[in-house]
């Protein structure tokens, strides 16, 4: 009966172990599976980043501020004055982002850096008053307000860049304009393409980096972005993963 009661009891120690063992590997498998998953496109993307502009004309500015006097950048919660109203069909709550209007870039136009949001407080007929939220670095006086348009980031898993080194039929474009006009950059960096919504380009696409070294040679594949925003003729990438520094005039194409 003791022998009995002895096997018994080692054969219940031996089936806990093996259970327990197993929802560890199960949880291990589900928490790899889980950090495949990730915000690839988060509100920082959307919201700090920069596009080129597909039009010139903009008129509603920040031509001041509470206690401009002491002070030229602003930052979240700071009131800062509107040179637009309700003649100009503003509206009392309505939301912009704030831009700050750069340099020209070659054939393209002119580079625009988002600067947060700002939300309309008080409206006269001409002038209005307004609090900043949500800022990305400076806000200072001369920059312009365009409508928000609220988007929502994307969850997903970087596609990487485990692909064939060949150049693929369709949708190609070139790497124009690094974040802070770095020469290089590598993952998590935003930068600007020369091919845009008329080529067919969409939010949330996923886009091989490429290089050629000669003329003849096998293309060298470089890392996997992913489209964050889209005009006209532009578009702005971050850089999900990449294997070597990212140069100007790198290529870009559609995944096969």
């Amino acid at each position: 009966m003791a022998i009995i009661i002895i096997i018994f009891f080692i054969q219940s120690v031996l089936f806990s172990r093996s259970d327990g063992q197993e929802k560890q590997e199960h949880q291990i498998e589900k928490a790899k599976i889980f950090q495949e998953i990730y915000p690839i496109i988060s509100e920082s993307d959307l919201y700090c980043s920069f596009l080129v502009l597909d039009e010139e004309k903009m008129d509603i500015e920040i031509v001041g501020g509470e206690r401009d006097y002491e002070k030229v950048m602003f930052s979240d919660s700071d009131i800062v004055y509107i040179n637009k109203g309700k003649g100009s069909g503003l509206e009392n709550g309505q939301l912009f982002l704030i831009l700050e209007v750069g340099p020209q870039i070659k054939g393209m136009g002119r580079i625009a850096f988002k600067r947060g949001r700002a939300q309309i407080l008080a409206l006269g007929e001409t002038k209005s008053t307004a609090r900043i939220e949500k800022s990305c670095g400076q806000v200072m006086i001369g920059n312009f307000l365009v409508p928000f348009q609220e988007k929502e980031g994307i969850l997903g898993k970087d596609l990487g860049y485990d692909v064939l080194p060949e150049e693929v039929e369709g949708l190609k474009g070139n790497l124009i304009y690094f974040q802070d006009d770095y020469n290089q950059i590598g993952s998590g960096y935003w930068a600007l393409i020369d091919i845009g919504e008329e080529d067919g380009v969409y939010f949330g696409q996923q886009l091989i980096i490429y290089r050629k070294s000669k003329e003849g040679a096998p293309i060298q594949i470089l890392g996997n972005s992913v489209v964050i925003d889209v005009q006209k003729n532009t578009s702005t990438i971050k850089i999900l993963s990449c294997k070597d520094a990212l140069r100007l005039g790198d290529h870009i194409q559609a995944r096969s």
